[in-house]
């Protein structure tokens, strides 16, 4: 075996790492999102469920909410095509759903919204629709976006779940 052909066992070797390289890049290119869900959030915008006044001014009580923030950490955009709140089906087979038009979209970013590489995209559900699909299961978010086939589902954590589960004296004065 002379040099050029050690030479050219060695181009070819390094060519073909590039190219593996290449594949890899490829594959891992495109929109990667990240979610999150907080529960219980209050906005200064939100509806105003009680006025007190107190002798140190009045006091406000705002609506709670569920928080659901998307962030795209991937180098494409994609499009968020629409978003619903369901739960794990139970027992009875039977599965009930909150619709697009319950949630509230923030910094006037309505759907269908292309969410460009490092951006965010959040909104929000009132506290008592996301309690309602709770009684029947654990709730799930689902967020359909054009570059995945199925939904993003976004689950709350179970410890925050579990915080909302009425204490059995609670449940006994109801």
């Amino acid at each position: 075996m002379g040099s050029t052909d050690v030479v050219a066992w060695w181009g070819a070797v390094i060519a073909t790492l590039v190219l593996l390289w290449d594949v890899v890049k490829w594959l891992n290119s495109g929109a990667s999102l990240k979610s999150r869900i907080v529960l219980n959030t209050h906005y200064d915008d939100g509806e105003v469920i009680k006025r007190e006044k107190t002798e140190h001014g009045e006091t406000i009580t705002y609506e709670s909410y569920c928080h659901i923030e998307v962030v795209n950490t991937g180098s494409l955009p994609t499009t968020v095509m629409g978003i619903r709140a369901t739960h794990s089906k139970n027992k009875s087979g039977m599965q009930m759903s909150v619709t697009q038009q319950v949630f509230t979209e923030h910094f006037g970013k309505n759907l269908p919204h292309v969410l460009g590489p490092g951006e965010v995209w959040s909104c929000r559900l009132p506290m008592d629709r996301y309690s309602n699909l709770f009684e029947h299961g654990t709730p799930e978010v689902r967020l359909s976006v054009s570059t995945k086939s199925k939904p993003l589902v976004i689950r709350a954590s179970k410890s925050a779940n579990k915080a909302l589960q009425p204490t059995a004296e609670a449940a006994a004065e109801l």
